[in-house]
């Protein structure tokens, strides 16, 4: 995954060396359909358990259907390698990270706003459902339904390549089933989880 994410940057700047940049601008897409590939930071919190930390791949479609919206669709994977988060649940006598992976589908709208340049302000607004697993003694489960809100920059150094950063929070309820935390059995938590991403946008 990583290495993939890696490929598509070089081969965006590969692409951006051979040609001039543009700017002084506004940016005018060439087409209503948009891919995203991002790579950064996921940080989960709120939970009672614990929430996934680690590595964050973010794939995106989008479609505008309007001169500043568009139609949006995420799948996003966290590969949480977390930290110390306390007292294990079945050992208290070790430490533990609690918070496991996590996949997540998403879809709403997106708002893209232009600038005099070609710097573009974007402000997504989905609703998703996270799936939970390898959390510690199978304290698995999903969050559904999970708003998704953020904002990012992009600045397209071509007409149909933008590349940028986004900072997105998420947060909803979560429905666990544990087989041997807390006792066993179900029960509600909160999930909320924040991530900083690094990637590129092309214009199809």
């Amino acid at each position: 995954m990583r290495g993939v994410a890696i490929l598509v940057g070089l081969l965006a700047l590969t692409t951006v060396a051979r040609a001039e940049i543009q700017k002084g601008v506004p940016e005018e897409w060439p087409s209503k359909h948009e891919l995203s590939v991002n790579l950064g930071y996921h940080l989960g919190f709120g939970g009672q358990v614990g929430d996934a930390a680690g590595m964050k791949l973010l794939g995106e479609y989008a479609y505008r259907f309007q001169r500043i919206l568009w139609f949006d669709v995420q799948l996003n994977q966290v590969f949480g390698f977390g930290g110390v988060r306390g007292p294990c649940l079945q050992n208290p006598a070790a430490l533990c990270y609690r918070g496991g992976w996590s996949t997540q589908v998403a879809a709403g709208v997106k708002i893209k706003i232009p600038t005099k340049i070609p710097l573009v302000v974007e402000i997504p607004l989905l609703l998703g459902i996270v799936g939970m697993y390898n959390r510690e003694c199978g304290d698995n489960g999903v969050a559904v339904p999970v708003v998704r809100v953020g904002g990012s920059l992009k600045y397209f150094v071509r007409p149909r390549i933008g590349l940028g950063a986004s900072v997105n929070f998420d947060a909803g309820p979560a429905f666990h089933d544990s087989t041997g935390c807390k006792g066993g059995g179900r029960y509600t938590d909160f999930y909320g989880a924040f991530d900083f991403v690094l990637g590129a946008e092309f214009i199809l």
